[in-house]
């Protein structure tokens, strides 16, 4: 009986060493269990053109605390199934109470994500990947990963009234200082009642803008759902804006409306661009020699004068009609500042056979400004090719003419008198002949 009871203690003991033994795997095993599950999403629904911040709340379902815990939304699995569900700002967080950022057995935590459903979403649910993070350990980082999935439902369109800006133009198109124009606001209406009132007021304190009438409001009235309406504003942009090549104007814009239900506002604003621009003319044209004739040489120049508030680059002048009259037709200037002038010249060279009179030469100069926007101006002048004077002057040779006439005319009158007084001679001769 003895003997029994030491056997039945030998094998407690056995038993007992076994057990601990084997402890550490059943620890072990114990510690790889950690997972979480999502308990609750809120709000479940979104809106198309609607940023919504989701709340999701997360509990520890393991056995043992977890550490370093964070939550990420998959972006990309998102952007790969074409999802018109985005994240706004981080798309991953911490989860818990720092510095450890930790979540105890049957512990909830919740995260917050910011999210923006593009305006033609579907009306559907869904799938949001969340990825879950953490470690069983504080001082290590995470080890563990577990991806967990969430519904969102998008409705089929905004729950109220709402306005959205589609676009903001100019007419002209580019805005300078010293003139007038519009700013053509485009809006819509992208909820789901119809909006019985609108004003929209331009705020343009502290800018070069000032209003053509008495104010900068606009009225709308039954503005249905998925409609499309314009503000437009009438401006005079003052000298004032000209001080810089390029100034953006960021303009404020109020919005009241009101539909069956409530009454809104919206507080944005809108960009209006402003700029000066290059004006390049012709000053001056010099020809040297002022009188052309067949051969003559010279020079054909041409100053040219920006008027305008940009600088003209890439400044070029083209001569088409003068093929008898100048060496070149093409001439690079460069860049012409602002206020100054730039001086080019064309060599003249006149032809032989180059037609007498007068010549059409066209006079074409191109520029852009430090935008790349191109620039042309043309003007037409006429030049004349006069004959090639003889190698003696006209008015020589009429005079030597004139001389040698009046020296015949002389010479005859001369002889004439000569011949009058020899015949006088012979008749007083023949008298004293006879005399005798």
């Amino acid at each position: 009986m003895q003997r029994k009871g030491i056997m039945n203690t030998c094998a407690l003991l056995l038993l007992l060493l076994l057990f601990l033994l084997l402890q550490p795997h059943f620890i072990g095993t114990a510690r790889a269990v950690g997972k979480f599950s999502i308990v609750s999403v809120s709000p479940e629904e979104l809106h198309p053109s609607e940023i919504e911040t989701v709340r999701i709340t997360l509990k520890n379902i393991g056995n043992r605390s977890a550490y370093r815990v964070s939550a990420e939304v998959l972006v990309k699995d998102l952007e790969r199934a074409g999802s018109p569900v985005k994240v706004l700002g981080k798309a991953r967080k911490s989860v818990g109470e720092p510095p450890f950022y930790a979540v105890g057995t049957d512990s909830e935590e919740t995260v917050e994500f910011d999210f923006f459903v593009e305006r033609g979403a579907m009306p559907t649910v869904y799938q949001i990947p969340l990825c879950v993070n953490w470690s069983d350990d504080f001082d290590e980082t995470a080890k563990h990963s577990d991806i967990l999935y969430f519904g969102l439902r998008v409705s089929g369109i905004a729950a109220s009234a709402e306005i959205d800006i589609l676009n903001v133009s100019t007419v002209p198109e580019v805005l300078r200082p010293g003139e007038t124009g519009k700013i053509r606001v485009e809006m819509r209406n992208v909820g789901a009642t119809r909006i019985r009132t609108l004003k929209a007021v331009l705020h343009t304190e502290g800018t070069p803008f000032t209003p053509l009438n008495a104010d900068l409001e606009e009225y709308f009235y039954e503005i249905a759902p998925g409609e499309d309406f314009v503000a437009e504003f009438d401006v005079a942009i003052g000298r004032t804006a000209d001080e810089a090549d390029r100034i953006y104007y960021e303009l404020p814009l109020f919005i009241e409306y009101s539909d069956d239900f409530a009454s809104y506002a919206k507080n944005t604003s809108i960009g209006v661009e402003v700029r000066g621009s290059p004006n390049v003319l012709i000053q001056e044209i010099t020809v040297e020699p002022s009188q052309l004739t067949a051969g003559t040489e010279g020079l054909f120049m041409l100053t040219l004068i920006n008027t305008g508030t940009l600088s003209a680059e890439d400044v070029k002048v083209r001569i088409a009609g003068g093929d008898d009259l100048l060496t070149e037709s093409h001439q690079f200037v460069g860049e012409i500042a602002p206020g100054e002038t730039q001086t080019t010249s064309f060599g003249i060279k006149v032809g032989e056979d180059a037609e007498i009179g007068k010549h059409a030469l066209n006079i074409f100069i191109s520029y852009e400004d430090k935008f790349g926007k191109r620039y042309s101006a043309s003007k037409i002048y006429e030049i004349s090719v006069y004959p090639a004077e003889p190698f003696i002057p006209p008015e020589y040779i009429y005079a030597g003419i004139g001389i040698l006439s009046l020296a015949f005319i002389g010479y005859i009158i001369i002889m004439r008198m000569e011949s009058g007084r020899k015949e006088g001679e012979r008749e007083e001769a023949g008298e004293g002949r006879g005399e005798k």
